[in-house]
């Protein structure tokens, strides 16, 4: 990719079809120095066509070895893997074994005993871990790497060891220990400050702990796409109010969500629909409420209304919708609906629609 875009032609190259493309390019597409460019050339080897059928041995006596690599590479016959380097853990535990382990009782004690370790070092340092790896080495070579995820900073070792549990009970692929395990390595490859919390009477830390283990044992049964948690977003449209997140993810200081004042309404209801759903209404006045609206062919008649709260989309998003003005309604059964009048009079539309945006509880 990199040598069509700076000597070939802007093109597509379908998959199967990289030697092909680059066959025409110039041998400067190879990156060779300058010197064995200049000697290509004398022989009259000026494109990668002329070397690519060319035997490689004779290449690498005259130019090196780096010369039949680098063609190699170009027209796809080798892979060019990179392989990233990985940063280095907050903190690592293992355990070597002159003879390898197969039982399971075993593998659960060593595992036990590198988290509780891994703990104690955390704790040291004054930090908690938010991701922890284990890593199985078996006899033959294989490696198995069983990864988990906390909701916030932990050094509590039996938390973190039903986290594993959860995980393994869920593999498609079982642990298999095949002739033995010969080291388990417990890594912690993201860690944050976690100091020691007081806990008060009202046992507040405790629950938020317990929702935390939970929605950690969640994410490691049915994965981090699969437990969502909702944030709160710096705007006033409602419909871009909130934005959802693996709950294990880690999130900057969130927005606090908008509350209403002691004793007064919700400000938004609880269910919202997208796309607000349309509407038939009258109204006394054409900026006033409407007196009754008829939603799924049933007719509401309004006893109670508080509004407009006018809400325009950012500056920079203006065309895509026009000003709405919103009002919180109860009708005769004391059921509470959020309404809009999407566009001004006059300014904005001729003829204004509503719409119904959510439900109150």
């Amino acid at each position: 990719a990199r040598a069509l875009a700076r000597f070939g032609e802007a093109q597509v190259v379908p998959p199967g079809r990289e030697e092909e493309a680059v066959r025409p390019l110039p041998v400067a597409a190879l990156r060779l120095p300058e010197a064995d460019r200049a000697a290509l050339s004398l022989a009259g080897l000026k494109r990668i066509a002329d070397l690519a059928d060319l035997p490689s041995q004779p290449l690498a006596a005259r130019f090196g070895e780096g010369l039949p690599r680098a063609l190699r590479r170009l027209l796809g016959r080798e892979d060019a893997r990179i392989t990233p380097l990985r940063p280095l853990p907050a903190c690592c535990e293992e355990e070597r074994f002159t003879e390898p382990v197969t039982q399971q009782h075993v593998i659960e004690s060593i595992l036990r005993h590198l988290i509780e370790r891994a703990a104690g070092t955390l704790e040291k340092a004054g930090r908690g871990g938010r991701s922890f790896e284990a890593s199985f080495y078996r006899a033959d070579g294989d490696v198995r790497r069983i990864a988990v995820e906390t909701g916030r900073p932990s050094r509590d070792a039996s938390a973190i060891l039903r986290l594993f549990h959860e995980r393994l009970d869920t593999l498609a692929d079982p642990l298999d220990p095949g002739y033995g395990f010969d080291l388990i390595r417990l890594a912690v490859p993201v860690a944050e400050p976690l100091a020691p919390v007081q806990v008060c009477l009202d046992g507040e830390i405790l629950c938020d702990a317990e929702i935390s283990d939970l929605v950690d044992r969640l994410v490691a049964r049915f994965g981090p796409s699969r437990v969502l948690r909702f944030l709160p977003v710096d705007t006033h449209h409602p419909v871009r109010a909130a934005r959802l997140l693996p709950a294990s993810a880690p999130v900057a200081p969130p927005v606090a969500w908008p509350l209403a004042e002691p004793g007064d309404p919700p400000l938004r209801p609880l269910q919202l629909f997208e796309p607000a759903q349309p509407i038939e209404t009258l109204a006394e006045v054409p900026d006033g409420p409407p007196i009754r609206f008829r939603w799924r062919h049933v007719l509401h008649r309004v006893v109670w209304a508080e509004g407009p709260e006018r809400i325009s989309a950012e500056w920079w998003r203006r065309r895509e919708a026009p000003t709405r003005d919103y009002f919180r309604v109860e009708d005769e059964e004391g059921r509470r609906f959020w309404l809009f009048r999407a566009g001004l009079y006059g300014s904005e539309t001729d003829a204004p629609r509503w719409y119904l945006h959510g439900l109150f509880a």
